[in-house]
């Protein structure tokens, strides 16, 4: 996950993930289209502003450049604009504008994390739903992850209630988890608490959002694909073999 990609405003939208394919980055098609209120024209006007800023919304496509693909996303939120005069030297200036846009809207939503194939419809459709909400609300957006994370349990084989019939709570399931899967224990429950924070609170820190996004791939990474186990068999063989080659 590239944290820098994801920002609560931009000064010109970026070069997201396609949310079709994942391997195109989507490119704005056609101008931005900028409309002010008649209200925000007349509090300019009376404080003799006209031409110096603007806020209101604005509405604008992004298009995948992909082969086969072409995917169209709906792009949508306020925008505000200023012009300010840089100082040159002491004799020369340049009145230069700058744009500031707060994305509330991107249907569909682009690829804030990777898709793995194996992760089961469910959980597909509960992530694909978060890379929208992340635009619109932080405490729906991370409500939905605690929802994937839940998805993802029923894949490992971890049941939902305790085979007395009786319901186990998100924190029992993970729990559960760790007798197999011990690593992943603290990104799970990063994603409960936040979770559980934008449901009882409807407050989540955007910063925080997007640590949960990135320890989400990382747990769905080592689930299904073990790569740090991976990675220390193959450091134990090199240790055993004390550095030589060995007969692989």
């Amino acid at each position: 996950m590239n944290k820098n990609l994801w920002r609560k405003s931009y000064g010109a939208l970026p070069p997201l993930p396609c949310p079709r394919c994942g391997k195109t980055k989507l490119s704005r098609n056609g101008d931005i289209q900028r409309l002010e209120p008649e209200y925000i024209t007349r509090e300019l006007a009376d404080q003799n502003l006209q031409g110096d800023c603007s806020e209101g919304s604005f509405i604008a496509f992004m298009v995948c450049k992909g082969a086969w693909c072409g995917e169209v996303v709906t792009v949508a939120g306020e925008y505000r604009w200023d012009e300010v005069v840089q100082q040159w030297n002491d004799e020369e200036e340049q009145r230069v504008t700058t744009y500031d846009y707060r994305v509330f809207s991107m249907r569909p939503g682009p690829l804030i994390i990777g898709i793995p194939k194996k992760l089961n419809e469910d959980a597909k459709r509960h992530l694909k739903m978060a890379f929208e909400l992340f635009w619109t609300d932080y405490a729906s957006c991370a409500n939905r992850l605690r929802i994937v994370v839940e998805s993802l349990l029923d894949q490992f084989g971890i049941n939902r209630e305790n085979g007395k019939g009786e319901f186990l709570n998100l924190a029992s399931r993970i729990e559960r988890l760790t007798k197999t899967k011990p690593d992943q224990a603290d990104f799970l429950n990063a994603l409960r608490w936040l979770g559980n924070a934008g449901s009882h609170d409807g407050i989540v820190d955007f910063d925080d959002l997007l640590s949960c996004f990135d320890m989400l791939e990382h747990a769905m990474i080592e689930l299904f694909e073990q790569r740090d186990e991976k990675r220390r068999a193959e450091a134990k063989r090199i240790i055993a073999a004390k550095g030589k080659p060995d007969a692989r």
